[in-house]
């Protein structure tokens, strides 16, 4: 889908503005500044993160925090240091380069209450912000062109070992219900999930990334939604041309658009897609989409080319009858899948893809229908969608999410296995494990295609089910 038409309406958000006004700091120095508190606010003889954030600031020392250096501080927790930061004097607003480390998603919520944002970065686009082991929940905007529920960063913007959720803005052209960010934006280890938007204009659910590259490594963007009509992209929107979106052992699940012309229900790129050992499953779009020349999508919709390298995309289903996978300039671009299983299971009578695989750089790939053609396909023609013999979306082991490959599947020591040896699988899964293994039991060792491989103690469930 071309996001030509949602670029003007972006901008008129405030976006070139706010990218024209970030604050240029200093370089050189850093400093290490210490929590330790879960209290919000300043409170006598301790560093609470309000506090350690002004003091990274200001290069002065704040309560009891120590003062930051010119350029980047490093504010970390002091041991013992968990549970949940309410905030209760606003947002969290950082204008320098600057590492916050928390105990761990599961130990540390900096939790807004739906009462402001979480964290804004307001410092210059050359910058990076890194957050890591924390959970950074229930944020929430209400004004029009107010991106960003829990996260507005101008920044580069790093995450990692982190949680963001429950966040949501409510304005019109207000993009980012979980996360809004000016440039590159890199989740690691990381989940997005539960976060949406709900005005006029307002893309991308779970992530909006404006002028920046998307990447995506051991990550989950899930269950994010947007609400409002020209919202596209319920789990995340790459947003300019130039920039490219890559999930690497990733999955995108279970998000939604539900206003009319608002396309691609996963995500949507307005650079290349690339998708490796990633799962993309179960997304989908609610409204009118079909109009104004745009193709809805149920997985996602890309103006460059996509590239699918064994990975999994299954049951993404556009409410128009519009393809899972769109091309949105399908004269111009390619869509190339090796090892590759792209599967509808009849849940929504609707085409795999807007064009056919490229064959000259493509192979071994397995689809129900023949919208993405024939010629690459295991046998040379569509497979019935039992045969695939896929698991639900569930905890298989590893980051995230995954379909397992069950008895007989027709994906089992089927792929290619010099693609699987070469960069960027290098005989690994979605989840780490080591590829080939013998999933079939005929002596053999093959990768399986997909995102999955069956492994050995994937093959004691197997035969347990009479698999032999």
């Amino acid at each position: 889908m071309s996001f030509c038409s949602y670029r003007p309406r972006l901008l008129a958000a405030g976006v070139a503005a706010a990218l024209a006004a970030v604050v240029a700091t200093g370089t050189a120095g850093a400093a290490t500044i210490t929590v330790t508190t879960t209290d919000d606010g300043s409170v006598p003889g301790a560093c609470t993160l309000r506090d350690a954030i002004a003091a990274a600031n200001s290069n002065t020392a704040t309560a009891a925090c120590v003062a930051g250096d010119v350029g980047h501080d490093d504010i970390v927790f002091a041991p013992g240091v968990t549970g949940t930061i309410a905030l209760a004097g606003g947002e969290l607003e950082l204008v320098e380069e600057a590492s916050i480390t928390g105990p761990g998603a599961a130990l540390l919520t900096i939790d807004a209450q739906q009462s402001s944002r979480i964290f804004s970065m307001t410092g210059d686009a050359s910058l990076t912000t890194t957050l890591t082991g924390m959970t950074i929940a229930n944020g929430r905007t209400t004004a029009d062109n107010d991106s960003g529920g829990a996260i507005n960063c101008l920044t580069a913007l790093t995450l990692v070992d982190s949680v963001v959720t429950g966040s949501s803005t409510a304005g019109a052209t207000a993009p980012g219900g979980g996360v809004f960010t000016a440039t590159t934006t890199l989740l690691t280890r990381s989940t997005v999930s539960g976060n949406w938007t709900e005005g006029y204009g307002s893309l991308g659910g779970g992530v909006m990334v404006v002028f920046g590259l998307a990447t995506l490594t051991d990550s989950t963007v899930s269950d994010n939604w947007t609400e409002g009509d020209t919202a596209g992209g319920g789990g995340l929107v790459e947003f300019w041309g130039w920039f490219d979106a890559t999930l690497i052992n990733s999955t995108i699940s279970g998000n939604a658009t539900y206003g009319d012309a608002s396309q691609a229900g996963g995500f949507a790129a307005g650079g290349n897609a690339f998708v490796i050992n990633s799962t993309v499953s179960g997304n989908s779009t609610h409204g009118y989409n079909s109009g104004g020349g745009f193709t809805d999508a149920g997985a996602f919709s890309v103006t460059g080319n996509v590239t699918l390298t064994n990975s999994t995309i299954v049951d993404n289903i556009p409410a128009q009858g519009g393809p899972s996978i769109n091309l949105a300039t399908p004269d111009t671009t390619l869509l190339t899948a090796t090892n590759s299983i792209l599967a509808n299971s009849g849940r929504g009578a609707t085409p795999l893809c807007s064009r056919a695989i490229d064959v000259a750089s493509s192979t071994h790939n397995l689809a129900t229908d023949d919208s993405c053609g024939t010629d690459t396909l295991i046998g040379g023609a569509p497979s019935a969608f039992e045969d695939l013999a896929l698991g639900e979306l569930a905890d298989n082991g590893g980051a995230t999410k995954t379909h397992a490959l069950l008895a007989g599947s027709v994906a089992l020591d089927a792929a290619d296995a010099d693609a699987c040896a070469a960069a960027p699988i290098s005989n690994l899964d979605q989840r780490g494990n080591v590829r080939p293994v013998d999933g079939n039991g005929d002596g053999s060792a093959i990768c399986d295609m997909g995102a999955f491989e069956v492994n050995f103690i994937d093959l004691d469930t197997i035969f347990a089910n009479g698999f032999d």
